[in-house]
Formats: structure tokens, C-alpha cells, sequence
């Protein structure tokens, strides 16, 4: 930023926050309408000393901290500090780093956001009493010391442990899809049966001989064309990035976690120095749950892509998207600054990850802007003694944005003038064998999405909780899969157990938005925190529920351990003097019951190295386990 104003400007950072709760006691003034004590954090007073002393030779002092709760209590904190220099002390809040927008923030002399702090003092405050009332109870009750219970991150682990039961609960189920082959005007096709129930043996035996293939074939000569059904196609360009998006997007397509997604776009937020020029920010604000583009920014876009791509450019009026229900909308989508600073013509400037990260930005927001795919879906229905065979046809008149996209091969299309009546000549079947697949675990793009969905947390806290998770060891990671450690469960299920009604999806949601209201002046920071702390302590001396993990899980020191897989193995070694080892046949995993002791269920896990463990329910009275083949 300094490269946008003049030599009688010093800039200089703090690093980020340079207070907080302390870390090791309570922090909050429970008497006191729940005020914080703040202290220094380790190194700070030191840094911040060294900004003072320049600050005590300044005319008037802005701080530039992000333009976000948590940038604003950093503000704060920073301003409480300098106040004591009787300077006059301005903020401002840059949603992009540049000379326009420095400028422009700079006139504004804008001062704290106050309803900001305090909705940002809530939430901490808030998460700070359930962590420290929660965690001990935690330690009590389970019998593991040391454990953490997080609010918003307990319901994130309850998503992750629901999708682990529905895997482990999950039975496959055969079923059969019947295929035609023929022609129609001489025009090769491959008709589907179509059916809203899933085909067994012997139904798909049954469907064959009604319409008269079995028990001979030649009989089935002919069927006749009975409806056509079309429809228009218009698919809409994606919408430009938001915070969850773009992680979950980087993530599928890079495979960049949502920790380095975010560190590379605050590398591209500040910016870099362009050739022998200035600084420039490359991209704006990187934390937002909006997709929404200012009408400044799509002038810039509409502009370049009718220099560079005029065919593309949407030519219907633009109508603004309605945002998410969640959604702050406090700022504008993850864009690039300006897109006249393409990928190539910056390249030299930027890492291999900074540019690639950089390209999915620049492409996202031009792609957003572009026209819609337009076509023509036909689906034709072919009629035999009361089932219906189909073929669909796609016939695309405008590939839209999708010309935009790296050349890929292409199906050949083809306009078909079939009409009512025509005959479908029969050659031969094929019966499909298929199956149904069971849920698959989350990925870290995945749990981005459905907390930006939901409404739980927010732009700049979800790649932290998820780190948070791993750091307890409640969930693992591995080729992209999430799944909770034996400890997760465990803890998973006694927390929603007992505080369902504090850290359900519902309940997160809910105190959003009440924070929401205390950022719009319509709630009370206390009396927010008061009826939390009321309905917390309720709970916490009502008789607590036990769980049934104790009995099904290996042991507590395994659990500390984390996945427990290394005692696993020696488990599995120790049983080979005992007996031989059990493979995990398919027709015992449908059944879930344990081979060895034929009383227990088969539980699973996910293991340090992304293979599922399975488990007899009975452990450690039966010691079966077995991994996945």
C-alpha cells in the first residue's frame, strides 16, 4: 500500500491481531455483563511499541486492518492503544488494494465500526464460555483429559460422524437396466427402459418376456414411435466467487487445501509489484460470502471480454443474484482487480500456485459475465405393451461461456427428424448389471460448501475450523477424504447427546443471525450472551446422558492417539495365536455381523492412511479387525 501514497506516508503492519483471551484462563468477566479481558499476545507488545514510536511523529493515524469483524476488534485494539497519543485516528476498510480505492477510503475518514466490534465480542465471548464450561465436563465424563469442545466446530464434526455412520450402515443393492439396440431411419441407436423402480433378477426377467424378446427373439421386431417431448437448454454461467466456492473449488480442481487457498489469495489481495511500477492488488477481498459484482467491476470485465472475446459477452440486461439466506453480502465476490492483468501478461510475477490460483479467479469472474449455453433437449418415447423406452437427443444452437473453456473433444451432433409413428427396428438387448453407491465423505471443498449453505461460521473462519478438528484429532484426512478418528465419535456423540440444543445446525444458524442483529443495531451484545450462558448452565447441571461408545470403541489411550490404527495392527497381530486372521468377505459386510463372534455388529473407521478399519461393536471383548482389501 505504500507504493500508493507519497514519501510523507509511513507504513507499517501489526501482523495480524495483536490481542486476544488469554489462553490459558476463563477471559471473560462473568459479573461484569460478560466483559472480555483482553492481554497481549506473545510478541505483540514488542511490535506494537515499535509502531507507537513512529506514530508519536505522525499528524494523523489510519489503520487498515481488513474490512471485517475481525479486522474491525483489531482496529479496536489498535486504536485503544494510540488514542492515548491524542492524534486524530481515522479507519479504513480496503475491500482492494489499490490507488483508487486507497484513495478513495482515505477522503472517506471513516471511523470504527462499533455494532461490528461488539457482534465480533460476542461471538468470541460466546465461543469462549462453551469451550471453557463444555471442556471440562468433557474430561469428566469420557475420562480423557485434555479434550476441547469447540461450538462451531462440534457441529461441523457432527456432520463428518453422521457421514461415516451412513457408510457404515449402508447396504449395496443390486439392481438391472435393460438396453435396445437398433436403428431409426437408419440411425443407429440405444434405447433405455424407463422405470421408477429399481429392476431385481427376476423383474428384468419378467420385463424381457412381456415385451416379447424371450422366449424368442425374432418376435420383438419392431416398436413404434409414440411421443416426443422437447424442451429449450439454457444453462447459466457460474456465478463469480465467494469464499466457499472458491475453496471448494480450488480444492476439486488444484487441490489446494483451504488453508493454502487462503494464504495464496492474501498474497494476491496485497499484491505485487508489476514490472518497475507500483504495487498492485491483484484481487479483492478474499473473505465474503457474497457473489455479487460491483457495477464498476463489470464495466472492467464487459470491457475486456468485448475486446478479447466479443461473441461471449451476455447481451441480456443484467439482474442482480439473489444472495444466499446466510449470506452477509458485506462484500463483493472474490474477483480480480483488474482483468486487463491477465495470467500471461503477469506471469513472471506470481509463483506457480499464485498463478494458478490467480487464473481460476480471473476466469471465474469473466466466465460469470459471459452468455448462456442455449440448445434444444428431444427425448423420444418408444411404447411396448406399457413400457416405455427412450432416447434423448441434445442439440446445442449456442455453446455460450462453454466456448470460453479449453478445447475438449466434443460428442458430433445431430438434428433428428423423427417423427410419430416411426418404427425402431430391434437387434439385440443388454441387460446392465448396476448397484447403488454408498455415501462418500466429505471433502474439505465439500464441508466449505455446506457450511456457507447452512450458515455456519463464516468466510474467515472455515478453513480454521476444519485445521482446528485435525489438531485435536477428532477427524483425519487423506487422499481428500474426512473422516472421524475413534475419538471423534466418541466425542461427537456425547456432545450432541447433551448440548443438541447449543451446538445443533439450527441453534449455529440461529445465533448468526443474532449476531447479524448485533451488527444492524437490533441486539444486545449481553443479552445475547446472557441467554446462552443461561441455557449452557441449565444444561451443564442437569443429569448428563451416557453414551454407548465406551463398550464399542478401542480403548482411551488408543483414542488419544488419534486413529488408533498402529494399536490396531498389533491387535491383529497379537489374535494370530488365537486364531486365524478374518477376511471382510462382501456378503459379511451387507450382513454387519461379526464373523468371529457372531453377536457383535461390524463397525468402521477411517485409518491414518485413508483405509477403512473395520471392528466388532463387542471390542475389546472380541478383538476382530480387519482393513479394507
Amino acid at each position: 500500500m505504500a507504493s500508493y501514497l507519497d514519501k510523507d506516508w509511513v507504513v507499517v503492519a501489526t501482523k495480524g491481531h495483536i490481542k486476544d483471551l488469554p489462553p490459558k484462563s476463563y477471559g471473560v468477566d462473568i459479573q461484569n455483563q460478560f466483559e472480555p479481558e483482553y492481554e497481549w499476545l506473545k510478541g505483540k507488545k514488542t511490535v506494537f511499541s515499535a509502531i507507537k514510536t513512529k506514530a508519536k511523529l505522525a499528524s494523523i493515524i489510519y489503520i487498515a486492518s481488513d474490512p471485517d469483524r475481525e479486522g474491525e476488534i483489531i482496529a479496536k485494539h489498535c486504536y485503544d492503544e494510540l488514542i492515548k497519543l491524542k492524534k486524530p485516528i481515522f479507519r479504513l476498510r480496503l475491500k482492494e488494494i489499490s490507488k483508487e480505492e486507497v484513495s478513495r477510503q482515505i477522503q472517506l475518514k471513516s471511523g470504527l465500526d462499533l455494532a461490528e466490534i461488539e457482534s465480533q465480542i460476542a461471538r468470541r465471548v460466546v465461543d469462549r464460555i462453551f469451550g471453557f464450561e463444555v471442556s471440562p465436563d468433557l474430561w469428566k465424563q469420557l475420562r480423557i483429559s485434555s479434550l476441547s469442545a469447540g461450538r462451531v466446530q462440534s457441529t461441523v464434526l457432527h456432520w463428518i460422524c453422521e457421514r461415516e455412520k451412513e457408510i457404515q450402515n449402508f447396504s449395496k443393492e443390486i439392481f438391472y437396466q435393460l438396453k435396445l439396440k437398433g436403428s431409426v431411419s437408419n440411425e443407429p441407436v440405444v434405447l433405455d427402459h424407463q422405470t421408477k423402480d429399481k429392476l431385481d433378477s427376476k423383474s428384468i426377467q419378467n420385463l424381457i418376456s412381456e415385451i416379447e424378446i424371450l422366449p424368442e427373439p425374432t418376435r420383438l421386431k419392431e416398436i413404434l414411435l409414440s411421443q416426443i417431448k422437447k424442451k429449450n437448454i439454457k444453462r447459466n454461467p457460474p456465478l463469480a466467487f465467494s469464499t466457499a466456492s472458491l475453496q471448494e473449488t480450488s480444492f476439486r480442481v488444484l487441490g489446494f487445501d483451504s488453508k493454502k487457498t487462503m494464504k495464496l489469495a492474501q498474497m494476491l489481495f496485497e499484491g505485487k509489484r508489476i514490472g518497475s511500477g507500483e504495487r498492485v492488488g491483484l484481487i479483492t477481498y478474499m473473505r465474503t460470502d457474497s457473489t455479487r459484482i460491483s457495477d464498476s467491476k463489470r464495466v472492467l470485465g464487459e470491457e475486456y471480454l468485448k475486446k478479447h472475446f466479443p461473441s461471449l459477452v451476455s447481451v441480456s440486461s443484467f439482474t442482480p443474484k439473489k444472495q444466499k439466506k446466510y449470506s452477509q453480502d458485506a462484500h463483493e465476490a472474490v474477483i480480480p482487480a483488474n482483468p486487463n492483468f491477465s495470467p500471461d501478461s503477469i506471469a513472471s510475477y506470481l509463483s506457480p500456485d499464485e498463478r494458478k490460483l490467480y487464473s481460476l479467479i480471473w476466469e471465474r469472474f469473466l466466465v460469470s459475465l459471459m452468455k448462456p449455453e442455449l440448445g434444444e433437449e428431444t427425448v423420444y418415447e418408444f411404447q411396448k405393451n406399457k413400457h416405455t423406452f427412450i432416447y434423448k437427443n441434445e442439440f446445442i444452437t449456442d455453446p455460450g461461456f462453454k466456448a470460453f473453456a479449453k478445447a475438449e473433444k466434443k460428442k458430433p451432433q445431430k438434428r433428428l427428424d423423427w417423427k410419430l409413428g416411426d418404427r425402431f427396428i430391434y437387434e439385440s438387448y443388454s441387460v446392465e448389471e448396476k448397484q447403488t453407491e454408498p455415501p462418500v465423505r466429505y471433502t474439505q471443498g465439500k464441508l466449505v460448501q455446506k457450511m456457507e449453505d447452512t450458515g455456519v461460521g463464516r468466510p474467515s473462519t472455515y478453513g480454521s475450523i476444519i485445521e482446528t478438528l485435525k489438531t485435536r484429532k477428532y477427524i483425519v484426512e487423506y487422499h481428500k477424504s474426512i473422516g472421524p478418528t475413534a475419538l471423534g465419535m466418541k466425542v461427537n456423540e456425547y456432545l450432541f447427546l447433551n448440548f443438541d440444543d447449543m451446538i445443533g445446525e439450527s441453534f449455529t444458524k440461529d445465533l448468526e443471525e443474532k449476531l447479524d442483529q448485533v451488527t444492524d443495531k437490533k441486539e444486545s451484545r449481553v443479552a445475547l450472551i446472557q441467554v446462552f450462558y443461561e441455557s449452557l448452565i441449565r444444561i451443564l447441571r442437569s443429569p448428563r446422558k451416557k453414551t454407548n461408545q465406551t463398550a464399542n470403541t478401542p480403548s482411551t489411550k488408543e483414542m488419544e492417539a488419534g486413529t488408533n490404527e498402529s494399536s490396531l495392527k498389533k491387535s491383529a497381530s497379537n489374535r494370530k495365536e488365537k486364531e486365524p486372521f478374518v477376511s471382510f468377505s462382501p456378503s459379511l459386510k451387507g450382513q454387519n455381523i461379526c464373523p468371529v463372534c457372531k453377536e457383535g455388529v461390524v463397525k468402521t473407521k477411517l485409518g491414518k492412511k485413508g483405509k477403512t478399519i473395520y471392528f466388532c461393536s463387542r471390542y475389546p471383548h472380541c478383538d476382530y479387525i480387519t482393513y479394507e482389501l
